[in-house]
């Protein structure tokens, strides 16, 4: 696109001038950080519109922007300043979904939006988000990695999301701060630590890093609702202890796995001692279980012995607490750590639970 500025100029005159409704404009392959024309913040028709390989435009430029009608938009390796999206956001009045992939720079996201429903996003890094009015956010999903490196991790607060029903990845690394009170190990719950409007919840875990691991369970006691629980094994380089059964019975009970649970699913299971722990308390606890999915790595990626793995699953579920519960131990054939996350899933509001493993086996 850097030697056709003339043309781009005139792809967005006849865009505007034609009321272009849905519109992918991607810069490649580079440069990467070539600013975007601010002609295209003057076609107020779009209703869905994704970017990619672009800068945004300055402040002066975004500041007489309108989508009225917008109601998807993306942002893909989009380089941006800290406030940037916030501004398209407010320009946005009837936007419902937004979705932003690898931002590298680190993305900081102040939501304050009568319309989102959904927000995700992937890859990159992800500094700070904070939902602070968002009325109508039923599902907000972070894919995003934290950077150690760069001394970065996620800050992830929710204010205002009375609606907000899904939820996830979420990871012991993360900030997590509800309302105005950052979640720390062992606090006491309260109204305060507390979000009971969401029932699909999603965590990233290392069972084999002791610090992870002690976060969970008060992580899980600030979702008391969750029905659905998903986990997501991360695999650990450097072990610092496998937290056990013995560590999960001392914590004390979960509410919400006792008596609210019904489906969970456990994905990159390598029969590591501190997963067996955790699926061991689960299933002893879990009184009104109908299904569990034990998702075991890919051994062509992640050296460890398959059928040593599904034994020990089998080992664990002995003693469950639910007598109804249907038990499913698969394989995966997938890339190490899982897939990537998938937008289009994430957003399509039909499927009752985007991290259901049945859909994101059904997509490969």
């Amino acid at each position: 696109m850097d030697s056709h500025r003339a043309q781009l100029a005139r792809w967005l005159q006849l865009f505007a001038a034609k009321g272009v409704q849905d519109l992918a404009l991607v810069n490649r392959p580079w440069p990467r950080d070539m600013r975007l024309p601010a002609t295209l913040f003057t076609i107020n028709t779009i209703t869905r519109l994704y970017l990619g390989l672009w800068k945004l435009p300055d402040a002066a430029a975004l500041r007489g922007a309108s989508f009225p009608h917008l109601r998807e938009l993306g942002l893909c390796c989009v380089e941006m300043e800290h406030g940037d999206v916030d501004s398209l956001v407010a320009r946005s009045p009837v936007l419902e979904i937004l979705n932003i992939l690898a931002c590298f720079k680190g993305l900081r996201l102040r939501l304050v939006s009568q319309s989102l429903r959904c927000v995700q996003i992937s890859g990159g890094i992800m500094e700070n988000i904070a939902v602070v009015k968002a009325p109508n956010l039923e599902r907000l999903i972070l894919y995003a990695r934290f950077d150690p490196d760069r001394g970065l991790c996620t800050r992830a607060r929710i204010g205002d999301a009375p609606k907000l029903h899904t939820f996830g990845y979420l990871e012991p690394v993360h900030v997590l701060e509800i309302r105005d009170t950052i979640i720390m190990p062992g606090i006491k719950a309260s109204t305060r630590t507390m979000v009971t409007s969401v029932k699909i919840l999603s965590l990233h875990v290392r069972f084999g890093v002791r610090d992870d691991v002690k976060v969970v369970p008060t992580f899980l006691r600030c979702f008391p609702n969750v029905e659905r629980l998903h986990i997501m094994s991360a695999k650990c380089d450097k072990p610092t202890g496998d937290l056990t059964l013995k560590f999960w019975e001392e914590s004390g009970p979960i509410d919400n796995i006792v008596s609210r649970v019904n489906v969970m699913s456990l994905r990159e299971f390598r029969g590591e001692p501190g997963e067996v722990g955790f699926l061991e308390f689960f299933f002893q606890s879990a009184r009104v279980l109908k299904t569990a999915i034990v998702v075991t790595a890919n051994p062509d990626h992640t050296p460890f012995l398959k059928d040593v793995a599904f034994s020990k699953v089998r080992r664990s579920s002995r003693n469950m607490a639910s007598k109804s519960c249907k038990m499913f131990v698969l394989g995966s054939n997938g890339p190490a750590g899982g897939d990537v996350w998938n937008f289009k899933t994430g957003a399509n509001f039909s499927f009752q639970d985007p991290f259901s493993v049945a859909e994101i086996l059904s997509r490969g």
